[in-house]
């Protein structure tokens, strides 16, 4: 204990490096520091935040000899908040890092190395975050606090905007504070889930209990005001209703122009965060296929079509497979309200469990091209049985370094080489980690 309460007085360290989550690494008395705020090779003076055995979370407060690519954060309250970590390192910086991470785990893999490293996929740096879930808590004797949660901590940061999400969300921060603080139910509202089209934006109110006197004319009057549709959840994800408005599909739209595609989804449904970055990963993502006008093409976990509807605009035929029933039926209505865009192609969507037991990779389409976009657990089946596939390409969209390099050395056992890989920087200012992959037949496999 007597250790613990020297490093909370102050204590100078030198970070190391950054770990995967984007934070700073020392050491200091026999203590392994995260050392939030801190970039490698800088001298610190840190306040420790929370104790977890020999390990303390910790913030930089004073910097010596900062880095050469350390930038002043866009967001005043970066300090108080946990959404972003590295808005003090350069974005360029920050697409190295995550670059050097994914190259580290292939090598870890004993995957050789891409022979070529495109280009970053690059986007705006603030407002570019569509979709986020919210935390909600009511103080007492404070105002009720929205947001991200405090860095190393479970309690809801104290801000009154957020840089990260779209102005028409994030902007809107105080004024949601004191909607939720004038409901009965205040205390009952533990989240907002926040969903935003290039046009029209959502809501989704969780609350534990019901709505007491005049809560819903508060709800209405806000979402009228703001334009911002208002939606309740009561409980499970089945539970979510509209408040409003009362009439009009329940969807939000976005667009890939350059496909001349519109897109329908509910503010539930999964769909890129970084509309920015997702038109340009879509067109990287066809490209990188290149599909031809006989090609048939097998497009996994589509989700409501993003790729599926691109490629049919240059294949044949486009099969696309997702493991949420709600999802395929989404995929379904995009494919009618876009059939013009995509009339030279069949295009057909089905529903099946990827990830069930027993599943048979040989049971999956014959395709010429392949084209991934798996959840951060992977495609560990698909790329273990490639070979009952044999697509001439495989691209791979991933949300995680580590699985990625993990099916990369499956699929290089299955006789498919690394040929080019690169960062899509869908979510700037954190650790996560967006990349895309091209996978070909070794010659003679």
């Amino acid at each position: 204990m007597a250790r613990s309460r020297r490093l909370e007085r102050s204590v100078r360290v030198t970070v190391s490096q950054l770990d995967a989550d984007g934070i700073g690494i020392a050491e200091a008395e026999g203590f392994r520091l995260r050392v939030r705020g801190g970039l490698p090779g800088e001298n610190a003076t840190v306040k420790v935040l929370r104790r977890r055995r020999n390990r303390l979370e910790t913030l930089a407060e004073i910097i010596a000899g900062p880095h050469v690519d350390r930038v002043s954060p866009p967001c005043p309250w970066t300090a108080r908040c946990g959404g972003c970590v590295l808005q003090h390192l350069a974005p360029a910086a920050q697409r190295e890092n995550k670059r050097a991470r994914l190259a580290a785990l292939l090598e870890e893999q004993g995957v050789a190395q891409p022979a070529v490293w495109l280009p970053d996929v690059v986007g705006p740096n603030t407002g570019y975050r569509h979709k986020a879930r919210l935390g909600v808590r009511q103080v007492p004797g404070r105002d009720v606090m929205v947001g991200f949660r405090e860095p190393a901590s479970s309690r809801v940061a104290d801000v009154d905007a957020c840089r990260t999400l779209a102005p028409a969300v994030g902007e809107r921060l105080t004024e949601l504070k004191h909607l939720v603080a004038s409901l009965t139910i205040a205390g009952a509202v533990p989240q907002l889930e926040m969903a935003c089209g290039e046009a029209d934006s959502a809501i989704i109110l969780r609350h534990l209990q019901p709505l007491g006197d005049g809560d819903d004319e508060r709800l209405i009057r806000f979402a009228e005001d703001s334009g911002v549709q208002i939606y309740l959840q009561s409980a499970g994800p089945d539970s979510v209703v509209r408040l409003w408005p009362e009439e009009g599909d329940e969807r939000l739209h976005y667009s890939l122009p350059a496909f001349g595609l519109r897109f329908a989804f509910h503010p539930l449904d999964f769909v890129q965060v970084n509309p920015a970055i997702n038109r340009q990963m879509v067109a990287l993502a066809v490209d990188l296929l290149a599909p031809s006008a006989d090609d048939s093409v097998l497009d996994l976990f589509c989700g409501i079509g993003n790729f599926t509807l691109p490629l049919a605009s240059r294949a044949a035929r486009v099969h696309g497979i997702e493991g949420s029933e709600a999802l395929v039926i989404r995929a379904r209505e995009n494919l009618a309200a876009n059939a013009a865009a995509v009339a030279g192609s069949a295009v057909t969507f089905a529903a099946a469990d990827l990830y069930a037991d027993g599943f048979d990779v040989g049971e999956l389409p014959q395709a010429d091209l392949l084209l991934l976009d798996p959840p951060r657990s992977g495609a560990e089946h698909i790329a273990r049985g490639i070979a009952k596939v044999a697509p001439r390409r495989v691209v791979y969209v991933s949300c995680h370094p580590g699985t990625l390099a993990r099916d990369a050395r499956l699929l290089a056992e299955g006789g498919y080489a690394l040929t080019a890989a690169g960062i899509l920087d869908m979510f700037p200012h954190t650790a996560h980690v967006e990349s895309i992959a091209v996978f070909e037949p070794v010659a003679g496999s």
